[in-house]
């Protein structure tokens, strides 16, 4: 059964976060658990404290980057003879990932969390918010939720778990460059990830086709923190965020997250590297092509390879690598590792969406020609 979902409510402009008593107080809401981690903390909580006025709240700032099934377990014991009417996820994925799971076991204490699934009911007794402090992950969109425990990561969801209120306000988003083209490649990544899935549909296409112009043509400035663009970049990663949710993603990210993973290169970095040959590969598919095609129009290239020199001129404008090896990764060491890559990379759950279906020999020749 075909499925689309978004949140109820999304508020978006820069400084609305000032408002954010008159938003909560709209929404019923009065007391509310702040999750967030400390950085975002320090350089914003004095801001969220006046904004917050008469709204209830305590804070949970206990958060770690890849936040483990244990934290979360340990978090929602301290919690749990308190109610809110809402818990606010005030970061980047992985604080936005941690609300939504401490969401579950507040509401049902017994709950497995390695077991998520969107084949059974949640039942959230909370309203989940989002205000996202990096333009990229989707998170605040997305029915996504990525643990770890000791056997590594676990990427789940639930529909329930996509947040019911989103606010976007690019006014909180870094200035630091690194994590602003990693941020906007990750979400340049999922617009065309989305697109090619093969459980991509209509809505999700207008989603990602809007983004992947937007994040084009605003990347560039919104390094050079100007405004008007870093708003544009929030918007567009929120809507690359609503595509993939609810299409899922393809090959760039299966090899993008075993690469990522053994080489320790950040997420968005990870992707990106492995965009192109996806796009050239999956264009075997006649939809799938006929779909880039009409990028190519919104990006004004007439085919294929112009859409991929398009992209490559677009990486080496924002410092996004095309190749393993400008990552100063060792050749030798890197082909070392490739049949480990493609193991990974089959595993992986985002290559079911693959519109082309990828064996081993395929997913080799990619990691080998991408050096």
């Amino acid at each position: 059964m075909s499925f689309f979902k978004l949140p109820r409510t999304v508020y978006f402009q820069r400084d609305i976060i000032d408002s954010l008593q008159d938003i909560l107080s709209k929404e019923n809401i009065r007391k509310i658990l702040i999750v967030t981690d400390k950085n975002v903390l320090t350089l914003v909580g004095k801001r969220i404290e006046t904004a917050l006025g008469t709204i209830e709240r305590e804070y949970f700032t206990d958060v770690l980057p890849e936040p483990t099934i244990g934290q979360i377990q340990d978090g929602a014991s301290s919690l749990r003879s308190k109610e809110f009417d809402a818990i606010v996820a005030i970061g980047g994925g992985s604080v936005i990932d941690f609300s939504k799971a401490l969401a579950v076991k507040i509401s049902n204490p017994q709950a497995d969390l390695g077991s998520i699934s969107p084949f059974e009911s949640i039942n959230l007794k909370t309203k989940l918010v989002a205000i996202p402090t990096t333009s990229g992950t989707g998170s605040d969109v997305s029915f996504g939720v990525v643990l770890s425990n000791k056997e590594g990561k676990l990427a789940m969801g639930n529909y329930e778990l996509v947040p019911e209120i989103d606010i976007l306000d690019s006014s909180l988003t870094p200035t630091d460059r690194k994590i602003v083209v990693a941020t906007g490649i990750d979400a340049f990544v999922h617009s065309f990830e989305a697109i090619a899935a093969n459980t991509s549909s209509a809505f999700t296409d207008a989603f990602a086709e809007r983004a992947i112009e937007t994040i084009f043509y605003n990347l560039k400035g919104a390094i050079e923190n100007e405004e008007q663009a870093k708003d544009l970049m929030h918007i567009s990663a929120t809507m690359a965020g609503i595509a993939f949710s609810n299409s899922g993603t393809a090959s760039a990210h299966a090899l993008g997250h075993s690469f990522g993973a053994t080489f320790h290169v950040t997420h968005g970095t990870s992707v990106g590297l492995f965009l192109i040959p996806s796009i050239l590969y999956n264009s075997q598919d006649p939809l799938t092509r006929d779909k880039y095609l009409r990028i190519c129009r919104i990006l004004n290239v007439n085919d294929i390879v112009g859409l991929t020199k398009k992209i490559d001129g677009f990486f080496k404008s924002v410092g996004q690598p095309s190749r393993v090896r400008d990552l100063g990764i060792d050749e030798d060491y890197y082909r070392s590792r490739v049949d480990q890559l493609v193991s990974l990379s089959l595993r992986d759950s985002e290559l079911a969406f693959n519109p082309v279906l990828a064996g081993e020999e395929d997913l080799k020749k990619i990691f080998v020609d991408t050096y």
